[in-house]
């Protein structure tokens, strides 16, 4: 039956499951970069907690189909981790399942077939080391449900720390756009200096989008011009609307210039990749910036015959 039709016809349940899988593009996950981490209890101890959150889980009974399931509230209680003996460690995946009873012939029927639940955290445990999805493990491959987590606990342990997590969500469909910002030759400008000089004087304000977690920024700056032979030193990097505070990328390149001339052209290529999820709705401004590495260096010029472009790429990415 096609979704929606109306009248008497009667939609059941595999149409609203098809359209769960349509509305993620056939993707499973969970649905923001914070939901459903796993992590150890506030007060470290047999088990852990899973934040709030949302998922696309597939079924795997049927194709082209999803559910939907949702963690209202942070679970602190349900997800016990048992203790290792002497004998060695072992490795656990923490799970997000969804049993339905009515397709599935070895999925759990709930006490209440009314309210549920139909869909529960659970551990595997006992996995081969270095696991990272469930489905990976043969006797699982038919199961529908999503990895959370893996928690490596090493022999005679009772306590699970941070440090036992492996953080395996991946995003069901992560947001991505890239920013285009150009200068063609509209400020000029020259660099004759040993210290650190905000070079070319282009600078532009670019804004954050609210689902951004990472940026990667990349610069390509065309036709500079060197008066004779020049080397020294350039970075580029992210900082806020003052220029102020560095957001990140500080790697240090650096350029050598060799002319018979009296001047040549070059072009300069530079990349940093930066955690932007303080800057989430607000702005910032990418920086390069050069130096000579000496001051009988000749200075290098930005004028009406030389560009750049920066190009910046948004990721949402699990946090």
């Amino acid at each position: 039956m096609p979704f929606v039709i109306g009248g008497d016809a009667e939609h059941g349940p595999s149409v609203f499951r098809q359209l769960a899988y349509l509305a993620t593009n056939g993707n499973e996950g969970v649905v923001g970069p914070g939901d459903l981490k796993v992590t150890a209890l506030s007060v470290p101890g047999a088990g852990v907690q899973v934040a709030a959150g949302g998922a696309s889980i597939l079924n795997r009974v049927s194709s082209q189909e999803a559910y939907t399931a949702r963690n209202p509230n942070a679970d602190t209680t349900s997800v016990k981790i048992a203790a290792t003996g002497s004998s060695g460690g072992r490795s656990s995946l923490v799970i997000l399942r969804v049993d339905n009873p009515y397709i599935d012939g070895n999925a759990q029927a709930p006490a209440d077939p009314v309210k549920g639940p139909y869909d529960y955290f659970d551990v595997i445990a006992g996995v081969p080391a270095g696991t990272t999805r469930l489905q990976d493990i043969a006797q699982y491959a038919g199961v529908s449900a999503i990895t959370l987590a893996r928690i490596d606990l090493p022999a005679s342990t009772g306590t699970v720390t941070n440090a036992m997590i492996t953080d395996l969500r991946v995003l069901a469909n992560p947001h991505e756009t890239t920013i285009v910002s150009a200068n063609l030759g509209t400020v000029s400008g020259t660099m004759n200096t040993t210290n650190d000089q905000a070079f070319p004087p282009y600078q532009p304000t670019i804004e954050v989008p609210r689902w951004a977690t990472h940026a990667r920024i990349d610069l390509v700056i065309s036709q500079l011009s060197a008066a004779g032979n020049s080397n020294g030193f350039v970075t580029l990097s992210a900082r806020d609307t003052t220029g102020n505070t560095i957001i990140g990328g500080t790697d240090t390149m650096a350029y050598n210039v060799d002319t018979d001339g009296t001047s040549v052209r070059f072009v300069h290529l530079a990349t940093i990749y930066v955690n932007i999820s303080a800057y989430r709705g607000k702005s910032f401004k990418p920086y390069s910036h050069f130096r000579k590495g000496s001051s009988n260096q000749n200075a290098l010029t930005y004028d009406q015959y030389s560009q750049m472009v920066y190009r910046t790429t948004f990721y949402e990415r699990i946090s």
